[in-house]
């Protein structure tokens, strides 16, 4: 018995541990900002949990960040939804236009 409890535990521990969330277009549906970053170009970075990958993020930040590019529309009120995430620790969903991350929609609250 308590060898198979350490066995879902060793389970449970593992898969949040190493769970990331593939680049592909589409809704990733519940996720907490962990960084937002503004890029020289004018566009913003953001670093989520869990982690993206696969990503091709601008300004060379790495295949974690998804990026919102300077001549989208809403990046203003995009920035705003995705600091007031970030400071009320609330969860994101996010609208991936491609499998780059390119960053479409997000939404306070998840979805």
């Amino acid at each position: 018995m308590k060898n198979r409890c350490f066995q879902v535990f060793l389970s449970i521990a593992l898969f949040i541990g190493v769970s990331s969330v593939n680049a592909q277009k589409g809704w990733v549906t519940s996720v907490k900002v962990q960084k937002v970053v503004v890029t020289y170009g004018g566009g913003i970075n953001v670093r989520v949990t869990p982690d993206l990958s696969g990503c091709v993020s601008q300004s060379g930040y790495g295949e974690r960040y998804a990026s919102v590019y300077p001549d989208h529309p809403g990046i203003d009120k995009i920035q705003s939804v995705l600091l007031a995430a970030y400071m009320s620790d609330k969860p994101v969903a996010i609208y991936l236009m491609d499998d780059t991350c390119k960053v479409g929609e997000v939404e306070l609250g998840g979805r």
